[in-house]
């Protein structure tokens, strides 16, 4: 038996990266899943992201181990494409039983040098597009009347300030008061709700900031992440969605509104 037998997880940002790791892992562990992901490339960041081809992998990778599979192209920002995607859900499974809040970006600038436009979109991406997956998912968690699990993927950028990331920062502690506000408006239903905050995590982001910046990856490791205490600079996307596995399961069923962190023992400098 798997941890999630008979579960649906609706997951945002699920094409590649950490995003396709929650998705199999869930698989692995019984889940149905629902892979939505956007696509395509916005205007920022200034690096290619998902295309349709890395969904069609995640839902290929999910179906080995036995699971049903369902691939959504959405743009988190869009109210009427979550709504859309939420929908589609429903009719496909009958329910939804986990969220992950995943879909991100990242990028690099100093506060003066960001453009309102680079702004929006990272705020759009990272905090608002949240904000749209719970307001459309959780009513139906209300509904179905079995609790539920909501994870949103925050960063230790959401518990500290980090140069050049200013509006990164700023998207992901909203995400904590975004989470521990909707923490307490939902326990009355069962429903538990935390944040994951990891160090960096080895996936295309890394590669496509440091790109952006003009800087090899391993100078940007070193600049943001040379204050773990662990004799490793960057995590695997497989040991986020292991500590998101453990929220989602019954283990956790009394954990709620808590900042779990992955992050090689960053935050205790």
């Amino acid at each position: 038996m798997g941890k999630l037998d008979g579960k649906v997880a609706f997951i945002t940002g699920a094409a590649r990266g950490q995003g396709r790791a929650h998705a199999t892992t869930m698989a692995r562990e019984g889940a149905d899943i629902v892979a939505v992901d956007i696509c395509k490339d916005l205007p920022y960041p200034r690096y290619a992201l998902s295309t349709r081809s890395d969904l069609d992998e995640t839902l290929s990778q999910v179906r080995a181990y036995h699971r049903r599979a369902l691939g959504i192209v959405a743009d988190t920002r869009s109210a009427s494409e979550m709504a859309h995607a939420v929908k589609q859900a429903i009719h496909e499974f009958g329910r939804i039983d986990i969220l992950i809040c995943n879909a991100g970006i990242a990028d690099m600038a100093l506060a003066w040098d960001v453009t309102e436009e680079w702004w929006d979109i990272m705020l759009d991406v990272n905090l608002k597009g949240y904000w749209l997956a719970v307001r459309y998912v959780v009513p139906q968690m209300i509904e179905q009347r079995a609790g539920g699990r909501i994870i949103m993927t925050s960063s230790v950028a959401g518990l500290k300030g980090m140069p050049g990331l200013s509006h990164y920062c700023a998207a992901k502690w909203g995400v904590v008061g975004l989470a521990r506000s909707l923490a307490l408006e939902v326990a009355q239903f069962g429903i538990t709700v935390n944040t994951l905050h990891p160090t960096g995590v080895n996936t295309a982001l890394i590669d496509g900031m440091a790109a952006a910046a003009g800087i090899s990856k391993e100078q940007l490791v070193e600049q943001l992440y040379a204050d773990n205490l662990l004799p490793v600079r960057l995590v695997e996307p497989q040991e986020i969605a292991n500590a998101a596995l453990w929220l989602a399961s019954d283990e956790a069923c009394h954990i709620t509104g808590q900042e779990l962190k992955v992050d090689a023992g960053l935050m205790l400098k």
